[in-house]
């Protein structure tokens, strides 16, 4: 008796189990798409310091690829999101390794790159 109550219970349960890990996933991923939008902002505010061409070029791509990678995060698309964080990283590594200027802040941007990608 005791395990067919126990059985019901579960069976009832499950749709509030799912409901809750869909609205798990959904807060992350609109985390993880705001993240993306206030890093493209933080590593497009580096263009200005730029002395090279080349490297506010770099920056500069890399800013609209992890901005374009929040918009595919909202779209379920993490696949393509992580392919555009991985040049997006590419490009910051460039950067930083290119001594372009506000090094540490380049650096940082990278990281936080990974740190979202590694998330997906």
């Amino acid at each position: 008796m005791n395990n067919v109550s126990l059985k019901k219970a579960l069976i009832l349960s499950l749709p509030i189990l799912s409901f809750n890990m869909h609205a798990d996933v959904l807060e992350k991923k609109e985390v993880l798409a705001q993240q993306c939008q206030d890093l493209s902002v933080t590593v497009a505010s580096l263009i200005s310091s730029q002395a090279r061409t080349t490297c506010a070029e770099r920056l500069g791509m890399a800013s609209v690829l992890i901005e374009k990678a929040g918009y595919l995060i909202l779209d379920y698309a993490y696949s393509s999101a992580q392919n555009e964080l991985t040049h997006a990283v590419s490009s910051l590594r460039y950067a930083e390794l290119n001594s372009c200027n506000r090094y540490i802040q380049i650096s940082h941007s990278k990281f936080e790159a990974q740190k979202i990608k590694n998330s997906l």
